[in-house]
């Protein structure tokens, strides 16, 4: 009797292990063991050339699960009252295969709910299929390329938080175009990222019966932009479009004056409205025209609130796109979970349900193929060391936008 008495004792404590095992598995973070948590995986440059953006996804996210969690964590759903936990150990440097090898590492540990993240478009085209083909929610923050998604077409769970690229690039165009400017010169980042804004910015100064005068490309990580610059000084511009990352386009405003190209200076790919091109650029940075999702001046109680907390934790007087966008990401993943979602497989479901009035930035819902509907970009122009804004746009299509008014 005692033997079997023991063997009973076993077995039951094999099945609820076993049974331990597969909730886990079946209904995501484990709650046994104390406060219920979900942990989102969060990646982007942590290193490298572009390490200014991958901090600055950091600390959106954080700032985004600190709220939640000061809340009383998710709000409904089978998580309730769950705290979010972010995993920023998710470096991939820009480089696509480490984007790549961070999201196989995500998709085979179940404790990680979702991943939010990427910098340039490269990395997100790249990592969003191994994401869909295992249905986990993939949610690009500040990477836009409309390539992200046609990419990820097993399961629809590959979300891209941003206005996508021709939305960049269509309002700032006409911004210039509306300024009377006729003969644009374009320096541009080679890849996803800079080739994709400068294609469609070249296809809407088509449209309004304007051909660049120069078209030249530098490499990720180049830091000597003076060949090309000369090129473009010699076509003679009238205007001047960057289209790369905070610090290539303060080298670029710096080595432009130092050869005498003055012309206005416009920035389609949402780089300028960032602290470390503001501090970078110096003076050089008066004058730059360019857009962001973040107008500065936005008030609204959610506008402000965001505002005041970004610049509280970080210090910095603007909150940069990554940062919003990463932001936005955590807050979409707390929406989908408190929406009725209770575990991986079944999050990009309540994603797509999800409807935001105001995250600070502006409304966020989705669009069924993981796009977001209704994106917004507020034009400015850099006076004093300080973006003021003057118009906004809003993407109503792939390749739609309309202006709208600024709320003040």
């Amino acid at each position: 009797m005692k033997k079997l008495a023991l063997v009973i004792s076993a077995l039951a404590l094999a099945a609820a292990c076993s049974s331990s095992s597969s909730d886990k598995a079946a209904n995501g973070p484990s709650t046994s063991a104390g406060p219920k948590k979900v942990v989102i995986a969060v990646g982007g440059p942590f290193s490298g050339d572009d390490k200014a953006v991958g901090d600055e996804i950091r600390a959106g996210a954080k700032l985004a699960a600190d709220q939640i969690n000061a809340g009383g964590g998710i709000t409904g759903g089978p998580l309730k009252g769950a705290q979010v936990v972010i995993d920023d150990g998710f470096d991939d440097a820009d480089v696509p295969q480490k984007a790549v090898d961070n999201i196989r590492k995500v998709v085979d540990d179940d404790k990680y709910i979702a991943f939010v993240g990427s910098g340039l478009s490269d990395a997100s085209v790249a990592a969003a299929p191994v994401a869909s083909q295992a249905g986990l929610s993939y949610m690009a923050a500040y990477a836009s390329s409309p390539k992200i998604l046609d990419a990820a077409t097993a399961q629809k769970s590959v979300f891209v938080i941003p206005p996508t690229f021709p939305a960049y690039s269509f309002s700032v165009a006409d911004q210039l175009t509306k300024k009377g400017y006729k003969k644009p010169a374009i320096i541009h980042l080679t890849g996803t990222y800079g080739d994709g804004i400068s294609d469609f910015f070249v296809e809407s100064l088509k449209d309004s019966g304007v051909t660049p005068v120069a078209n030249e490309s530098f490499k990720f990580g180049d830091a000597e932009f003076t060949t090309q610059l000369g090129k473009i000084k010699d076509a003679g511009p009238d205007s001047l479009v960057m289209v790369g990352l905070p610090d290539s386009d303060a080298l670029i405003v710096k080595q432009a004056e130092q050869l005498g190209l003055s012309v206005p200076v416009f920035d389609p790919g949402g780089i300028t409205n960032s602290g470390t091109f503001l501090k970078d650029a110096g003076n050089l940075a008066n004058g730059v025209v360019g857009n962001t999702p973040s107008d500065a001046q936005r008030n609204t109680p959610a506008a402000v609130a965001l505002r005041d907390a970004y610049t509280a934790a970080t210090k910095e007087p603007v909150v940069p796109d990554p940062a919003v966008f990463a932001y936005e990401g955590v807050q979409a993943v707390a929406a989908g979970l408190a929406d009725g979602a209770g575990k991986r497989l079944d999050l990009s479901d309540h994603l797509h349900k999800i409807s935001i009035a105001d995250t600070g930035v502006g409304p966020l819902k989705f669009a069924a193929d993981g796009s977001r509907v209704g994106g917004r970009l507020y034009i400015f122009q850099v006076q004093g060391g300080t973006p003021v804004f003057t118009v906004g746009y809003e993407q109503t299509g792939p390749k739609a936008i309309k202006e709208i008014p600024l709320e003040r």
